[in-house]
């Protein structure tokens, strides 16, 4: 009971922990009980550390927090699901801070130490639980060996458990949240749920409230989409702490059976100890410095330099002054590096990427594109310059392309700048990418 008590005291203990903390709550909430409880959650083996590449990063424990959306938590269910969220909790054993890193889910990189490079919510669907630890490990140097998986039915639930949670909702949101609130809805098999009909602050039910934290087409993307994720996340961990025990024991007996993780009943109720002396640090957006591009048709997540992304993301989150990055990370780097620089915002003889500026709290910034199309004309037209709304260096110049579509002589390449400049274009096409910055701090 004093554990629970400190916990309650403590906001940002639970706040870094959402889901894992209602596995420790529970174990935390009744001795006679504990085993009997988190029983109920289902478990998966412990994997080694050298299986999931990780590198050691002394002092900090980082946990990995998965959501899918999927109705059912069942093997097969799960199957092909990719990580809407992906969220890295980090605590520092001797600080008692916990950090939360959102990685944004469209991020390009290799997956599961294979030759294949795609979104990094890819690698759930493709290796399980394992295979999006170990792209974690090689994309960021981490030692992530211990994860907890949810779907947002859990979290739909939730919300509804704890009476909703208050939103400002704005006016251009309204279509999106309703477009992915009548998703949801379908995908966790709830067939009454209500829609926003007008902008303001408002009680959002628990489908609503899964649905606000995943918009992101048209109202900043996947880097205001993890910013919204981690409102609903403080909101609903508000609203936990009110709750008295038997209420508490009631939300755990619904929601535990819809976790996975191969946390060990003992792992967490040790850990619930460490985090009742925790206290709430940072909250960010990784990677820090983007470009956002298509490749085959496809939107991606560029980070502009993976490997001093890395470095910042040590430097600022694990202390490690003069931190060089991985023999990993810097294959991964040059690969990334060498796909941005042919990606273009659609097929054939179009302009470069658009560049998208993100910063400050997850906020979203504005965006700038590349040149119009070289397409059915005597010579393609020139691609115009782009900036980002921060300081940065200047973009590469694209090469000259070889034509347009039905045109006699390619366009120029521009230039764009950002945080960390342009990539240039594929052939045939305006070469640049927009520069931006992914800043999700909070």
């Amino acid at each position: 009971m004093k554990l629970i008590q400190k916990l309650r005291k403590k906001p940002a203990a639970v706040v870094a922990l959402l889901l894992v903390a209602f596995l420790i709550v529970t174990g935390a909430l009744v001795a006679t009980s504990v085993y009997s409880m988190l029983n109920r959650v289902q478990k998966t083996k412990k994997i080694s550390t050298k299986e999931l590449s990780c590198v050691d990063v002394d002092g900090y424990v980082n946990i990995a927090l998965l959501g899918v959306d999927s109705r059912s938590m069942k093997k097969k269910n799960l199957k092909q699901h990719n990580t809407d969220c992906i969220i890295i909790v980090s605590m520092n054993v001797e600080t008692k801070k916990v950090n939360l890193i959102s990685v944004y889910r469209d991020t390009y990189t290799r997956i599961n130490g294979t030759e294949t490079y795609n979104k990094i919510n890819s690698a759930y669907a493709s290796g399980g639980a394992a295979g999006a630890m170990k792209t974690i490990n090689q994309t960021m140097d981490l030692n992530v060996s211990e994860y907890v998986l949810f779907n947002f039915k859990m979290v739909a639930n939730l919300v509804d458990k704890v009476g909703g949670i208050t939103v400002n909702v704005h006016d251009y949101e309204i279509e999106e949240l309703n477009k992915y609130t009548k998703q949801t809805a379908h995908n966790i098999g709830q067939k009454k749920y209500k829609l926003v009909k007008k902008a303001g602050k408002q009680t959002l039910e628990g489908v609503q409230a899964v649905s606000y934290g995943r918009i992101r087409k048209g109202v900043g993307d996947d880097f205001k989409r993890t910013s919204r994720m981690r409102v609903v996340i403080k909101k609903v961990t508000k609203k936990l702490q009110e709750k008295n025990l038997a209420e508490l024991m009631d939300i755990m007996d619904d929601l535990l059976p819809q976790i996975e993780t191969n946390l060990s009943n003992n792992d967490m109720i040790g850990l619930a100890q460490r985090l009742s002396k925790m206290e709430f640090g940072k909250s960010i957006g990784w990677p820090y410095n983007v470009t956002t591009g298509n490749l085959n048709g496809i939107s991606y997540v560029f980070p502009s330099d993976l490997a001093a992304n890395v470095v910042k993301l040590h430097q600022q989150m694990f202390g490690q002054k003069d931190y060089n990055v991985s023999g990993t990370v810097s294959t991964i780097a040059a690969q990334i590096a060498g796909a941005a620089g042919g990606s273009t915002q659609s097929s054939g003889g179009t302009a470069g990427t658009s560049g998208s500026t993100y910063s400050g709290s997850g906020s979203y910034g504005g965006s700038t594109s590349g040149g119009t199309s070289g397409s059915s004309g005597s010579s393609g037209s020139s691609a115009s310059k782009s900036s980002g709304s921060s300081t940065g260096s200047s973009g590469s110049s694209g090469p000259s392309g070889s034509s347009g579509s039905s045109g006699s002589s390619g366009s120029s390449g521009g230039s764009s700048s950002g945080s960390s400049g342009g990539s240039s274009g594929g052939s045939g096409s305006s070469g640049g990418t927009g520069g931006g910055t992914a800043e999700g701090g909070e």
